[in-house]
């Protein structure tokens, strides 16, 4: 396999995934408001993804490890995501359209963390800076952020949906120009050969490994922290009389310095270690949501959103590394999907709290948030420290 079309071809698949969730993350709890849902029952919808996910992402990933190729997932489960947003047009109540996205979600929820393995199996096989594919990602999420608050500014929850329709057709599209089969020892600098399939036994045994499922634990609680600011940081900037495009700036702003920090992945990782990067997201997030409970001017906002290339970038960068170190190569993307499934299970139970917290406390409400991610930092710091011999 070529290394060069590789590198591309999954920086593309990135760039139109991170569209869908850059529209998704500020912008469908606004089209579910358009549809008279109330605060409670927009949390309860949030939720259902990440419910489902924990079903869903277990039993999709491992079925993805025993496809020929990942990628064939990725096609598969991208064409059907497409396929089954355009049903949301025709949902009106809270229960079809809570049926909609837990069907949508089956499919949708797996894409991130098999694409997360995909590329970290190749940036290791082809000796790749897994940053720098992953930085498309997120430069994606900006313009998604920028294009979603124009939309929106313009045709309301009605338009965030179409443009959502859209990303993931362009998604489904760059499925289709992923390699099919997996990189070998024949064809990458570093020799390894193709993994061999093992069985959910094998899996599940890492999670009986206790510093394994701590670590993981961990880090599920510092990024399940942002579930109020996913779930109502839009909503409650719009209600302060912010605008939606400055509020798809302020979106924009956090993810671009995430950006920075992805550009340069290899020396951040080599420089701070995996213990380092997790203690900077766990204290950013606890100071982060902290500032976030109390309501500032505008221009305030921008370097508090700073914060993200910390809170999520410096924690998505240890968990990545931990991973790869730490998972065979053969459950790489059934590991992904234990992480992202533990993360859903946190975020989905942060997400439906955030419901009743923004009800009765506004923002006030994230103080929630940073004791989550406090908790979280607490056990990796146990977890992480030197032994003593």
């Amino acid at each position: 396999m070529d290394r060069n079309r590789f590198a591309w071809s999954l920086s593309v698949y990135y760039s139109a995934l991170f569209l869908i969730i850059g529209l998704m993350l500020p912008y469908l709890p606004l089209w579910i408001e358009s549809r008279g849902l109330s605060p409670t029952q927009i949390s309860v919808i949030l939720t259902i993804p990440m419910v489902v996910r924990l079903g869903a992402i277990p039993v999709m990933t491992f079925l993805a490890d025993r496809m020929p190729a990942r990628q064939v997932a990725l096609l598969i489960y991208s064409v059907a995501a497409a396929t089954l947003l355009f049903v949301f047009h025709l949902t009106e109540g809270f229960w079809v359209i809570a049926a909609a996205v837990a069907v949508v979600a089956v499919f949708l929820t797996p894409l991130l963390p098999i694409t997360e393995a995909v590329a970290m199996r190749g940036a290791r096989l082809y000796a790749l800076d897994y940053g720098r594919i992953r930085l498309w990602g997120s430069l994606s999420f900006i313009a998604a952020n920028i294009i979603g608050g124009a939309v929106v500014a313009r045709g309301g929850g009605a338009g965030a949906l179409l443009a959502l329709n859209a990303a993931a057709v362009l998604t489904a599209i760059a499925a289709f120009a992923l390699p099919r089969r997996e990189p070998a020892s024949d064809d990458a600098p570093v020799a390894a050969q193709k993994p061999v399939r093992g069985n959910m036994r094998e899996l599940y045994g890492l999670l009986r490994q206790p510093r394994f499922a701590a670590v993981l634990i961990g880090s599920g609680l510092i990024q399940s922290s942002h579930g109020m600011f996913y779930a109502f940081g839009t909503i409650g900037w719009v209600e302060q009389g912010i605008s939606p495009s400055t509020v798809g700036f302020l979106w924009a702003t956090g993810v671009l310095v995430e950006v920075c920090l992805f550009a340069v992945a290899a020396r951040i990782v080599a420089t701070l270690g995996i213990g380092g990067l997790f203690a900077a997201g766990a204290i950013a997030a606890v100071l982060r949501w902290s500032l976030m409970v109390a309501e500032w001017p505008v221009a305030v906002y921008f370097p508090i959103q700073a914060l993200h290339a910390l809170t999520f970038g410096a924690t998505h960068l240890a968990t990545m590394n931990y991973l790869t170190r730490e998972a065979p190569d053969h459950h790489a993307g059934s590991a992904q999907g234990l992480f992202f499934t533990l993360y859903g299970l946190m975020t989905g139970t942060a997400t439906l709290a955030a419901g009743p917290l923004f009800r009765t406390f506004g923002s006030g409400g994230y103080a929630a948030m940073a004791i989550w991610a406090g908790a979280g930092g607490l056990i990796l710091l146990v977890t992480l420290r030197p032994r003593r011999t």
